[in-house]
């Protein structure tokens, strides 16, 4: 018997917590997916904007294309993101800002625009590794800031705190580097992992 089923995104939101109008939960894995508390829904598929129904309000938000997994495909090592962050001033200007991080195998951008010819851009490229990571999260939290600002803009309600989950969530340089950005209080969800949300939607069901 199946009570009720979700996306992983959306079952990270219900996993941390967040239940005030205008909390919102990013996931910062492979890709970048967006998730706030509304009371009004927005749909604009040109934007790759969508509403789930959550009780009596809304879980707005979207998916993008870009995220952690160019990481990955730029051989950044778990130890190299560690050591590397630790020589980003988070609130400096990134070295190369017109970054837009989608993987090499990837065409096109779902959303905060749906595009179908977005392509990744990764120059000019900095001296330094230090520098190159700079740009490329730099880059992501951009397209992230800019998420939450099609939301505000299709008549979301206004975004108050971001919560964050996936395996970003770790770096505390890229966390107050998304909080100048997004303006809001930004930290890691207090739960991180998205099955926890449906085991919870499941006992809703039950």
């Amino acid at each position: 018997i199946v009570c009720g089923g979700t996306t992983d995104s959306n079952a990270a939101f219900l996993a941390s917590g967040a239940s005030q109008v205008g909390d919102a939960v990013t996931s910062l894995g492979s890709t970048l997916a967006l998730k706030m508390l509304s009371s009004a829904r927005v749909d604009d598929a040109s934007r790759g904007v969508y509403s789930h129904r959550l009780g009596n309000m809304w879980l707005a938000g979207g998916a993008s294309n870009v995220g952690c997994a160019v990481l990955r495909e730029e051989s950044f090592s778990t130890d190299e993101l560690v050591s590397l962050s630790e020589r980003i001033d988070p609130l400096a200007a990134p070295p190369q800002p017109g970054y837009y991080p989608l993987p090499a195998a990837v065409t096109g951008e779902r959303f905060p625009v749906a595009d179908d010819a977005c392509t990744s851009v990764l120059e000019p490229r900095p001296a330094s590794r230090a520098e190159f990571l700079h740009s490329i999260l730099h880059g992501i939290a951009r397209v992230e800031a800019r998420g939450y600002e099609a939301l505000a803009e299709l008549g979301a309600s206004r975004l108050t705190r971001v919560l964050t989950c996936g395996g970003g969530a770790a770096n505390d340089v890229w966390m107050a580097m998304r909080q100048q950005l997004l303006g809001v209080p930004t930290s890691r969800a207090p739960e991180t992992d998205a099955c926890v949300g449906v085991a919870l939607l499941a006992s809703r069901g039950g």
